[in-house]
């Protein structure tokens, strides 16, 4: 087994958040290799959250962002567990940055499961055109088809988007990301988006 530094241990800390016997076990298992032991963590923090995806948000903050040209500007409702985490900067960054977000990527849907059965039917129509104006088989039409909408709707859809600041991730796991290191569930509530 590699043996690991203070050094080491306090830099994927820095960069990951996670806690320093999370940072050593990690860097332990993944023989030094940072990025490796970065990526350990994440799956793992991706674990916590899941587990604290039920419980109750009755707390949060209202965020804003209002554009440099003052023409386009978001609000977002975040939500969290208690009214603590809701004060911390930490959080209180989260939703900025989803406000951010939100003015930038324009999404229309919170999730692709909340786009209603009349849209959905409507863009597939539109898709099952185009996929057939070629010659192309059935069981081809029917994956280009579902390959389309599925794209459509995670790019219209906030939490399917990849964040406008760190493409790598979609908006869903920055908040798991944050959930795993807060520790406390946090959910999108309400958004709006307003351009002139």
């Amino acid at each position: 087994m590699a043996k690991i530094s203070a050094q080491e241990v306090k830099k994927l800390r820095e960069k990951s958040g996670a806690s320093v016997m999370d940072c050593r076990e990690a860097l332990e298992k993944c023989q030094g290799n940072e990025e490796k032991a970065t990526e350990l963590l994440r799956k793992k923090g991706q674990e916590k959250a899941g587990k604290k995806s039920d419980r109750n948000t009755q707390e949060g903050v209202v965020a804003a962002y209002i554009h440099s040209n003052k023409k386009i500007g978001a609000m977002v409702e975040l939500k969290c567990e208690t009214d603590f985490v809701a004060k911390n900067s930490e959080f209180q960054d989260l939703a900025y940055d989803i406000a951010m977000h939100i003015a930038a990527l324009a999404p229309q849907y919170l999730s692709s499961a909340d786009v209603p059965e009349k849209d959905r039917n409507e863009y597939e129509h539109l898709a099952r055109e185009e996929a057939a104006e070629g010659s192309k088989p059935a069981d081809i039409i029917e994956k280009i088809v579902a390959g389309k909408m599925k794209k459509h709707f995670e790019d219209i859809s906030l939490l399917d988007q990849n964040f406008v600041k760190n493409p790598d991730i979609s908006v869903k796991e920055l908040i798991k990301e944050k959930i795993a290191k807060i520790g406390e569930n946090i959910q999108v509530g309400e958004f709006s988006r307003f351009e002139i």
